[in-house]
C-alpha cells in the first residue's frame, strides 16, 4: 500500500484515513452544552438515539462520514470548534476509537481531501508545461512545470487544490517532495537547453529535510542544474529571510537559479532581490489581469520594473490574458510574460499561440524557429548536471 501512494503516506496515516472512508458510525464529543444543544437540534433522534459512552455518543453514518460531518458543521457554525469526532473502526476497541477524537473542522477537512490519497494510488498525476516568452525577441525562456491530477470523470485538479488537500492531510513536505520527482520526470519532454521553473513552497525549506533529495532526484534524471530555475511561491509569506537564503546557498552555488513568485509588494521585492539574489521576479496575476485599465495596478507593475532593473533582475508577468495587458507590460519594462495569451499549459511543450505570435508581427518581431530536438540519448548517456570540484559538497541538504 505504500508504494500505491508514491511512499507519501505511511501506513499508519493510510489507515487513519482509510478508517474515515470505510466508518458506518462517528463518535462524537460535545465540549459544552451549547455544542451538545446545537448538536441535538441538528441531528434530531439520531441524537437522541445514539449510544453514550462517557461524553460521546454513537452516531450512525446513513451515507457517507464525510456527508454527516458537512451536515454538523454547517449547521454548528463557529460550535463547531467544540466537537470532537472520531470513525468507528471494527478493528479497534472503542476505547481506542474514542482516543482518536479529533477537532470537526479538522477532520472534515481531512476527509474532504481523500481524493488526493485516490489520486496517489491510482497514478493520477501528471505534469503540464506553460510557456514563457521574452516580450522584445519572443525568444522562449522557459517553461513553468504545473502539476495536475486527473480525475477518474476526467476532469483535471489544478495546484489551487492540490497542495492544500496535501496541507489538510498533514503529508505538505512529502508531497511537496513528489511534486519535484514529477516534474522533473516530465522534464524530459522539454526542449533541449529549455529552463525549467520548478514551483517550490519555501515555507517547507527551513524545516528537517529543507531541500533534501532535490539534488538527488535532478542527478537520477541527469537534469542540469543550470536549466533549473526554484519557483519560490508565494515568497511573500516567509517569515524568515535568513533561514530561507540559507536552505538556497549549496543550489544556489551549483549554478540553481532563483525566481520569487506570486510578487505584488516592492517594498518586499527589494529585501528579497537583497537577501535571495533572483534571476528573475514573477508579478502575480493580482497585478497583471486588467493593468490595462487600472491605474493603481499599472503604478506598482512600474514600481516592480524599476526595482528589477535596479537589481539586475529579469521582470516575468504572469496571467497575461489579453493583448491590452501586454501592451502595458511591454511599456513598463516587463522583460517577458506568461499566460493563457501567449500559451495555455500542455503536456508536450507547446510553442507560442496564434494570439501572441499576432502581437509580435505587430511590434515587428520575427520569433525564432523551435529548437529542433535532439532524439533521446541512449541509458547513461545523457548529459548530467553540472558538479562542484569538492566531490563532497552537495545539493542534499
Amino acid at each position: 500500500m505504500l508504494s500505491s501512494t508514491g511512499g507519501v503516506l505511511d501506513p499508519r496515516t493510510l489507515g487513519r484515513l482509510e478508517r474515515w472512508r470505510k466508518a458506518r458510525a462517528l463518535f462524537v464529543r460535545p465540549d459544552g452544552p451549547d455544542a451538545e444543544r446545537a448538536l441535538s437540534s441538528a441531528l434530531g433522534k439520531v441524537w437522541s438515539r445514539g449510544q453514550i459512552y462517557g461524553r460521546s455518543r454513537r452516531i450512525a453514518v446513513e451515507r457517507t462520514a464525510g456527508e454527516l460531518l458537512t451536515k454538523m458543521q454547517e449547521a454548528l457554525g463557529p460550535l463547531s470548534e467544540h466537537v470532537r469526532v472520531a470513525p468507528e473502526d471494527p478493528a479497534q476497541t472503542k476505547w481506542d476509537a474514542i482516543g482518536n477524537l479529533a477537532p470537526l473542522p479538522a477532520a472534515a477537512r481531512q476527509v474532504g481531501a481523500l481524493w488526493l490519497v485516490d489520486a496517489l494510488s491510482a497514478s493520477a498525476l501528471f505534469v503540464e508545461f506553460q510557456p514563457i516568452f521574452d516580450l522584445r525577441t519572443g525568444e522562449t525562456v522557459g517553461f513553468e512545470g504545473l502539476l495536475r491530477v486527473r480525475s477518474p470523470e476526467g476532469a483535471t485538479r489544478l495546484a489551487v487544490e492540490i497542495f492544500p488537500a496535501a496541507q489538510r492531510l498533514g503529508i505538505a513536505l512529502a508531497f511537496e517532495r513528489i511534486s519535484w520527482i514529477q516534474v522533473l520526470e516530465a522534464a524530459r519532454r522539454l526542449p533541449p537547453d529549455a529552463m525549467l521553473f520548478l514551483n517550490v513552497n519555501p515555507r517547507l525549506l527551513s524545516g528537517d529535510g529543507g531541500l533534501a533529495g532535490l539534488g538527488v532526484e535532478a542527478e537520477r534524471v541527469q537534469f542540469p542544474y543550470t536549466r533549473l530555475a526554484l519557483d519560490l511561491v508565494e515568497v511573500e509569506r516567509v517569515e524568515s529571510l535568513e533561514q530561507l537564503g540559507s536552505a538556497l546557498a549549496v543550489p544556489h552555488d551549483l549554478g540553481v537559479s532563483i525566481a520569487l513568485d506570486d510578487i505584488t509588494s516592492s517594498y518586499e521585492t527589494i529585501r528579497y532581490c537583497s537577501g535571495l539574489s533572483p534571476r528573475w521576479i514573477k508579478v502575480d496575476s493580482e497585478i497583471t489581469r486588467g493593468v490595462s485599465t487600472d491605474a493603481p495596478r499599472r503604478s506598482v507593475l512600474r514600481l516592480l520594473a524599476q526595482v528589477a532593473r535596479d537589481a539586475s533582475v529579469g521582470l516575468i508577468a504572469e496571467g497575461i490574458e489579453t493583448a491590452a495587458d501586454l501592451d502595458v507590460c511591454l511599456a513598463e519594462g516587463v522583460f517577458a510574460a506568461q499566460g493563457y495569451f501567449l500559451g495555455r499549459p500542455a503536456e508536450e511543450p507547446s510553442s507560442a499561440s496564434p494570439e501572441f505570435l499576432g502581437w509580435l508581427a505587430g511590434k515587428g518581431v520575427t520569433p525564432p524557429a523551435p529548437a529542433t530536438e535532439e532524439p533521446p540519448a541512449e541509458i547513461g548517456q545523457r548529459p548530467g548536471p553540472e558538479r562542484p570540484a569538492d566531490p563532497e559538497e552537495s545539493f542534499d541538504l
